[in-house]
């Protein structure tokens, strides 16, 4: 149809391969086919304001309560949070280890009670990234991907995932149907349209 996957296909290559390497049978029979239709789109809940470049140091915490993980806490530099209805989170489930083996990855419903999304305006007038806060959410442990406490290998496998995607996808050859799109509107003349081109 001549149009961008966008975010989209970004996720389905990090969900995807997240789920394929770590995932239980139950999570990949429910979330994958849903995931590559794109009838749920999704994003990573990795950064939070003092947990960027050092993201081991990340403070959102995941407590549990029986069957669940009572989770609390601020991601940042969400990508398109304000469109997805799932999430792939990263907690604190141990403060008592070493920072990279406390982890816990874990899938998240958008629709849960005590989830806010606040788009960040960008100055350029864009909001695709989002502050995520976490207000004692809960999340099934039946939701954690891989290992209690070992969240840290599924959160390499999903940023490997993003590094090969922004590595070989500098040229889609989305631009070249838009510059059409532009010409057969008769905007591309437009200096306006062509500085955003």
């Amino acid at each position: 149809y001549d149009a961008t996957s966008g975010f989209i296909a970004a996720t389905i290559g990090m969900v995807g391969t997240m789920l394929l390497a770590h995932g239980t049978d139950e999570q990949k029979a429910r979330e994958l086919r849903p995931l590559l239709r794109a009838d749920r789109t999704w994003c990573q809940l990795f950064s939070e304001p003092e947990a960027g470049s050092d993201l081991a140091s990340l403070t959102t915490r995941a407590v549990r309560d029986g069957d669940h993980f009572v989770v609390t806490g601020q991601k940042v530099w969400t990508s398109y949070a304000q469109y997805c209805e799932r999430a792939v989170l990263l907690a604190r489930t141990n403060a008592d280890v070493p920072k990279h083996r406390g982890i816990t990855a874990m899938l998240v419903d958008f629709t849960a009670p005590g989830i806010t999304v606040r788009p960040l305006q960008l100055m350029t007038g864009h909001s695709h990234f989002n502050e995520v806060f976490l207000d004692e959410v809960r999340v099934p442990v039946a939701d954690v991907v891989g290992q209690i406490d070992g969240g840290w290998a599924v959160a390499r496998s999903v940023l490997s995932s993003e590094a090969t995607q922004v590595g070989t996808t500098a040229d889609s050859g989305d631009v070249h149907a838009l510059i059409e799109l532009a010409r057969e509107s008769g905007q591309a003349g437009d200096p306006r349209v062509r500085q955003e081109l």
